[in-house]
């Protein structure tokens, strides 16, 4: 997923919700007295968090299983660290927070309705951080509102075309995504299918508390309100 032309694209036109939610998150941090050290972003995309982060005076290191997104976040920051790796396998290093935002645990399939992926991901969390660090992302609790026929967007050199659908068991939704990209003058189109999983709102809950978590779940960043059926949560790691 996000190949080096989707990457381009949501690069190039799709950052908002990231430049919108760092100041509440920034806050939220400060908040909780995370006012320095290093914060994890996985799911990083092409950098825009990372760097509101930096310029903030955290220490980052963006994670992304995207090479294209990696490449891109290394082209625009030097002062953040970026390494490819998945959310189900990548070693989470001691730090003060954890941020996984817009939907991000979402990609990650739940078959059998356990959540053993992300259990493992929770706990690796709370291992790598420090007392009173933050484990912060968003998930889709509902796909109830969020299927469409087609959505297309455009930039000078390139436009994207977007279905969205539910399954019948309404425990995923899956994008089919059209891209366009100017290159050398003609567009290259291609084709990518994303499938974001729906989760509990009660399971993800119990899950993190089991782990040790004090949780909060909420509809918003601060003021930066989310997607219909979308909720946030503020998981922290017990002094």
């Amino acid at each position: 997923m996000y190949s080096t032309d989707l990457a381009y694209i949501h690069h190039a036109g799709f950052n908002a919700f990231a430049h919108r939610t760092a100041p509440e998150l920034i806050d939220m941090l400060r908040g909780h007295g995370i006012r320095r050290g290093l914060v994890v972003d996985v799911g990083c995309g092409s950098g825009p968090l990372a760097a509101h982060l930096i310029e903030a005076g955290y220490d980052v290191l963006g994670i992304d299983a995207s090479a294209a997104m990696i490449r891109l976040a290394r082209s625009r920051s030097s002062r953040a660290k970026f390494r490819r790796g998945s959310l189900t396998a990548t070693k989470i290093p001691r730090c003060a927070a954890v941020v996984a935002l817009n939907e991000v645990i979402g990609y990650v399939p739940d078959p059998r309705g356990r959540l053993s992926a992300l259990r493992k991901f929770f706990a690796r969390a709370y291992k790598a951080l420090r007392p009173g660090g933050l484990l912060v992302f968003d998930f889709m609790a509902s796909a109830e509102r969020r299927t469409y026929s087609a959505k297309s967007r455009s930039g000078s050199d390139w436009a994207v075309v977007v279905r969205a659908s539910a399954d019948r068991s309404g425990r995923a939704l899956t994008r089919q995504i059209t891209t366009f990209r100017k290159i050398g003058g003609k567009y290259r189109k291609m084709h990518e299918t994303h499938r974001v999983h729906v989760y509990s709102q009660a399971d993800i809950q119990e899950t993190l508390r089991a782990i040790g978590f004090r949780v909060r779940m909420r509809r918003s960043y601060g003021q930066m309100r989310l997607l219909p059926g979308d909720v946030a949560v503020v998981a922290e790691k017990s002094a």
